[in-house]
C-alpha cells in the first residue's frame, strides 16, 4: 500500500509517495532537511551554486551512512565473537553439569557403602573404651 505523505524539507512542502510508513518517511525527510540546513549554514555566499549545495549534501548523507555501516559492521563482528564464545560456554556448561551428575552418582554409592559398612559392623565386639574410629587398622575395612 503506497502512502502519500507531506514532508517539510528545503523551505518547502512536498507530497511524497512511499510503501514505507508516514513515521518513518517523515523521520527520513527531517534528517535530509537537517543536512539541508547544515550545508545551507556553513555555505560561505548564499549565492553558492544549486549544484554543488546538492552535491555537498550527498556527499554528507553519504559520509553519514558509511560511518553508520562501518560501525554496524564493527558491532556485527563482536556479535559474532560473542555467539561463537557463548555456544562454548554453553558446551563447558554441559559437560560440567554431566560432570556433576556422575560426581553426585559416586557420592550416592559412597553414602550406601558406607552406610552398609555401619550397618554391618557389630559393635559388640568392640573393645571397651574404643569405637569404629579408634580400632587398629588391621579392624577396619576398607571404604572406597
Amino acid at each position: 500500500m503506497e502512502n502519500k505523505v507531506d514532508v517539510v524539507m528545503g523551505g518547502g512542502i512536498i507530497t511524497l509517495k512511499s510503501s514505507e510508513p508516514p513515521e518513518y518517511v517523515q523521520r527520513v525527510a527531517r534528517y535530509a532537511d537537517t543536512k539541508i540546513q547544515e550545508i545551507k549554514s556553513k555555505s560561505v555566499s548564499a549565492a553558492i551554486d544549486e549544484r554543488l549545495r546538492t552535491l555537498l549534501i550527498a556527499l554528507n548523507i553519504a559520509d553519514d551512512y558509511h560511518k553508520a555501516l562501518d560501525s554496524f559492521q564493527r558491532l556485527d563482528s563482536v556479535h559474532k565473537q560473542l555467539v561463537m564464545e557463548m555456544g562454548k560456554l554453553q558446551k563447558e556448561n554441559s559437560q560440567l553439569a554431566a560432570q556433576i551428575k556422575e560426581l553426585k552418582a559416586e557420592l550416592t554409592q559412597t553414602k550406601k557403602e558406607l552406610d552398609e559398612f555401619i550397618n554391618s559392623f557389630d559393635a559388640e565386639n568392640v573393645p571397651e573404651g574404643e569405637n569404629i574410629l579408634t580400632l587398629p587398622k588391621k579392624n577396619q575395612r576398607k571404604i572406597r
